[in-house]
């Protein structure tokens, strides 16, 4: 029995995006990073200021590192009013970037900077 290779191809395709939409649907993939394979969310620890991610909030930074929103903002001159649910990548500028808050939280923990 000959296969029709347009019908095999689209049993090919059906097959592959098949197996990636059942998994997604299942739970088993993420390719976000955001969260987990049960998931939830993907949350920093507080042991390490590499994890540090720009989709994360301030929020969730203070909560990880037990540091005030405040005085994040305030070492980082940021302005005073940013609420804490803002995202780290909405705050970058010539002034702020990620790489700058991983630094301060390292150089504030008292280990190297990243």
């Amino acid at each position: 029995m000959r296969v029709n290779p347009f019908v095999y191809g689209i049993l090919i395709l059906t097959l592959f995006f098949g197996v990636i939409g059942g998994a997604k649907a299942a739970g088993f993939w993420s390719i976000s990073g955001r969260m987990t394979s049960a998931g939830g969310k993907v949350l920093p620890t507080g042991a390490n200021a590499e994890e540090i991610k720009g989709w994360m909030t301030l929020d969730d930074v203070s909560a990880a590192y037990k540091v005030p929103v405040a005085e994040m903002l305030a070492a980082l001159n940021l302005p005073a009013d940013t609420p804490g649910a803002t995202q780290i990548k909405s705050l970058e500028s010539d002034t702020f970037s990620t790489a700058d808050l991983r630094a301060w939280l390292a150089a504030r923990a008292g280990s190297p900077a990243p």
